[in-house]
């Protein structure tokens, strides 16, 4: 049949033209275009050899089957593209609304010194220098530290009141020596639980919506290897965790 081999001529022409260059470079091609392409390259091949090994039943010869092969090949090809090219835009939409979301987050909190917040695989995090929340050593909340949390508390709940929270606690690397605290481990559990009693207790959040982590030295921003950056890792944590419906992709 004439009109298969004009079929599979036009599809491994289209094919050629595309991907050799003639196509300008500032409009890439989507990958409904890209799919379609490769579609209808790769059935023209499958249809020719299905129509010579005689599976076609003896009604096709190979020009045929590669026709036939090619036109669905575009077909399948351009679905399965214009689906990646259908996520990709909505990956793409979200990644621009999260970080218009935490740059207003930012804003707000721009009053606030040492108080960072940023999005990590789908949890917003809230960190909190230990300095701006607790004395050198001590795991008990600096009064003044209370209008730091009570800012972050106010987001979090216009934001996010239905999510859950995981306050963290960290340390340096610098081995306890003149305090009553075991080790590090134990200085960063009891300052973690005591921003979250300040939240359950004092700020009305359900305990059912809690929970403290202690993380010492196990997880620096920075290597333990000056004043400044010792100073980064001592810190507190609040983290907003995803929604519970949500599915988070890990992209590191």
């Amino acid at each position: 049949m004439n009109w298969m081999k004009s079929v599979l001529s036009v599809t491994v022409l289209s094919a050629c033209v595309l991907l050799t260059g003639c196509r300008s470079q500032k409009v890439p091609l989507t990958p409904a275009q890209q799919g379609a392409i490769i579609g209808g390259a790769g059935g023209a091949g499958i249809g020719a050899v299905w129509a010579n090994s005689g599976s076609g039943s003896g009604t096709l010869n190979g020009w045929q089957g590669a026709g036939c092969g090619a036109v669905a090949g575009v077909a399948a090809g351009a679905l399965v593209g214009d689906a990646l090219d259908e996520y990709a835009y909505d990956n793409g939409a979200d990644a621009k609304d999260k970080d218009a979301q935490i740059n207003d987050l930012q804003r707000q909190l721009a009053a606030l010194d040492n108080v960072k917040v940023e999005s990590v695989n789908g949890q917003i995090r809230f960190t909190i220098l230990n300095e701006v929340l607790f004395d050198s050593g001590k795991a008990e909340l600096k009064q003044t530290s209370k209008s730091t949390l009570d800012s972050v508390l106010a987001i979090i709940q216009q934001e996010y009141a239905d999510r859950d929270i995981t306050v963290e606690g960290h340390t340096d690397s610098d081995p306890i020596q003149h305090s009553k605290w075991k080790d590090n481990w134990e200085l960063s559990y009891n300052r973690s639980i005591a921003v979250l009693y300040y939240l359950m207790n004092e700020k009305g959040i359900p305990a059912e919506r809690l929970k403290a982590v202690a993380c010492a030295d196990s997880q620096p921003v920075a290597p333990n290897d000056s004043s400044a950056n010792k100073r980064m890792n001592r810190r507190a944590v609040i983290v907003v965790m995803p929604a519970k419906d949500a599915i988070v992709v890990d992209k590191k």
